[in-house]
């Protein structure tokens, strides 16, 4: 003991003091011997003298010290492992346990042997490197808090501290679950439904849809206000968001069966608000909720959380058509305010654009005319599906296209933009333009997705029409121009053609009036035909995709190619066409690599909604036709398409 305390605590300060006192010495042994000897004997006793001192004095304190340390120690542990308030164990990296005191041995025999909450994957964060780890364990049928602490030895240990939070996770459960939710509920079509019903039958479908509406209600003990015929305002408590999420909002299929003397089914739009502590906020987002279902079609419920992510729920009925025209009078006559205000109009639809943005571009370019604007149309490009048409507008020498480069610099706060066939950021021809238009229109036929354009003056959404070059087409009608030229007649029919699939997939009354109004204007079907002419080498990629198809279960056809195309938009909308007229197919998804990525296009006939199934790949579009485009590669795309068929339980 002795011998390491010199070495240790000694030693260390003595030699330097020796010997710098040694060299004088003999530094003056060199000049003085009498003073030269003096000097070293003064050295050997001042040695003789600290060696004694440290053991008749030091050395026996220290001995003391460290007595009473490892006495001090003993006590803290016995303390430790006889402690009725704080359990502590250490365990190896196997997850065994090393040690324990008597507090962790009374839970052991409470909630059984630790080794079950102490998963491979809590073990892993345990021994994870950092000194300290604190996480969050369920340990039979409590919660716990356990911070873990390096232990130091020649084997890897953790002393783990366990601190009860059982019932400060059912208190804070207890507060999730009572935050208020609020729900605006609106009958989709109400007044149409009503003037379809014989007057003795009106107040029993009156009453029908408030007792559907109300017990449903019921079900979550919530708070209901009817603020208007067909419309209403529910609080609930957040307790109940997960059994509605469950139930995929079942009152929208109970809805359906409330009969009525309206030719389509009852449903409803709901809008929900949760999460937020603030009212006044629960209600906007439940607004905006709301918004986005009317938006969207309805027969659909729209969740919005505090992030400000939705979720969707319902949407399996098609829209219906609505027949009175009066909000694109209202619309057209906005429109063209909004014109007459502007030192000029800037038109742009989406990106690769096809027939139905082209032609409703070329709409609304004579509708500018109309109100004496400067126009000119968006276009950084001309892919397959415009081609023709792009060439017989070049060859009239009538319209301007130009590139977002060149009409950037010359947009001025007073410059309108007007967004056709799409309505996100993420998809039109040149996001950069919207961000520097400060006066923006939107029309267009698509149910509302992510990266919706927020800021629009105005915004013309109507998801019951077949197509954007149909919403144009009457907004023509309303203008005040007696008619339109013959070119105009042929761009829009063309875009309403291809949308509807030559009028067999979503063309209603109003579609036919549309293309009627057309036709005595000098649209020509024959000439129409011309723009839709392909080349050889593209149909025959058409034809090759096709042949790779396969027939899933559920009448699901699935297609991709690994070839690339610049036009592969085209070819991937055209081949799912073609898969959906096969016999048995209910719905098709065709995949190839284009120029920005993979495109991915969906057809249904009405069994399916491929439009959900688009949004979760980060597209969107309507129930029987929509389409995504992803990085990633063709057959990565279709085996994400069929994972999301499979949890959806559609194959």
């Amino acid at each position: 003991m002795k011998k390491q305390f010199n070495q240790s605590f000694v030693m260390p300060y003595l030699i330097p003091c020796l010997t710098a006192m040694t060299l004088m010495s003999l530094l003056i042994l060199y000049y003085n011997r009498v003073f030269g000897v003096v000097s070293l004997l003064v050295c050997a006793a001042a040695l003789f003298y600290q060696s004694a001192l440290t053991d008749r004095t030091v050395l026996p304190r220290f001995m003391d010290y460290e007595a009473q340390l490892l006495q001090d120690n003993d006590q803290i542990m016995y303390t430790l492992s006889e402690s009725e308030s704080l359990p502590l164990c250490s365990i190896d990296a196997s997850g065994s346990l090393a040690w324990k005191n008597s507090c962790f041995e009374a839970l052991s025999r409470e909630n059984g042997p630790v080794e079950g909450a102490l998963t491979d994957a809590k073990l892993g964060e345990i021994f994870s490197g950092e000194k300290s780890v604190e996480q969050r364990v369920v340990w039979g049928e409590r919660s716990y808090l356990v911070n873990s602490t390096q232990v130091g030895g020649t084997s890897p240990r953790r002393l783990l501290i366990w601190t009860d939070i059982t019932e400060t996770e059912r208190i804070k459960k207890l507060y999730e679950d009572s935050k208020a939710c609020v729900a605006f509920v609106s009958v989709d079509n109400y007044d149409e439904i009503l003037a379809d019903t014989p007057t003795e039958e009106q107040s029993s479908v009156e009453a029908a849809i408030d007792k559907c509406i109300r017990t449903w209600a019921g079900e979550m003990q919530a708070a209901v206000s009817r603020f208007r015929p067909g419309s209403y305002m529910i609080f609930f408590e957040q307790r109940f968001m997960e059994p509605l999420r469950e139930g995929r909002f079942g009152i929208l299929n109970d809805i359906h069966e409330i009969v009525t003397g309206a030719d389509f089914p009852t449903s409803l739009s709901i809008g929900v608000g949760c999460e937020s502590a603030d009212l006044d906020e629960l209600q906007s987002d439940a607004r905006q909720a709301m918004e986005l279902a009317l938006g969207r079609g309805g027969d659909q419920a729209v969740i919005r959380r505090l992030s400000g992510d939705n979720e969707y729920f319902g949407g399996a009925l098609p829209t219906v058509e609505k027949r009175n025209k009066g909000k694109s009078r209202m619309v057209a006559h906005a429109l063209l305010q909004q014109m007459q205000g502007s030192d000029r109009v800037v038109i742009m639809g989406h990106s690769r654009p096809d027939m139905d943005s082209i032609g409703s571009a070329i709409g609304l370019y004579q509708l500018a005319e109309i109100a004496g604007k400067e126009v000119c149309i968006a276009l950084n490009g001309v892919g397959e599906a415009i081609q023709q048409i792009y060439d017989a507008a070049a060859a009239t020498g009538r319209y301007r296209f130009m590139s977002s480069e060149q009409i950037k610099p010359l947009m001025t706060e007073d410059t309108l933009l007007i967004v056709t066939d799409c309505h996100s950021s993420y998809t039109v021809e040149a996001p950069e333009l919207v961000g520097a238009a400060q006066r923006i229109v939107i029309i267009d036929h698509h149910r509302r997705a992510r990266g919706a354009i927020e800021n629009a003056t105005l915004v013309h959404t109507e998801v019951y029409a077949s197509s954007a070059s149909e919403l144009v087409t009457e907004l023509l009608q309303y203008s005040g121009g007696k008619s339109i030229d013959r070119f105009t007649a042929n761009a829009l029919l063309a875009g309403i053609t291809v949308d509807t699939k030559n009028f067999t997939v979503n063309a209603g009354v109003r579609t036919f009036e549309a293309a009627a109004w057309l036709r005595r204007n000098g649209a020509d079907g024959a000439e129409v035909k011309k723009y839709f002419k392909l080349r050889l080498d593209f149909v025959q990629k058409k034809y090759n995709l096709i042949a790779s198809a396969e027939i899933l279960g559920g009448g699901v056809a699935v297609a991709y190619t690994k070839e690339a195309d610049d036009s592969m938009q085209v070819l991937t909308a055209q081949a799912a066409d073609e898969l959906l007229e096969m016999q048995g197919v209910k719905a098709a998804f065709a995949a190839g690599r284009g120029t920005r990525g993979t495109n991915i296009s969906a057809r249904a006939s009405g069994q399916v909604n491929v439009q959900t199934i688009m949004e979760k790949m980060g597209g969107g579009g309507h129930m029987n036709v929509a389409a995504a485009q992803v990085q990633e590669s063709p057959e990565e795309a279709i085996q994400q398409v069929v994972q999301i068929l499979r949890e959806e339980e559609i194959i």
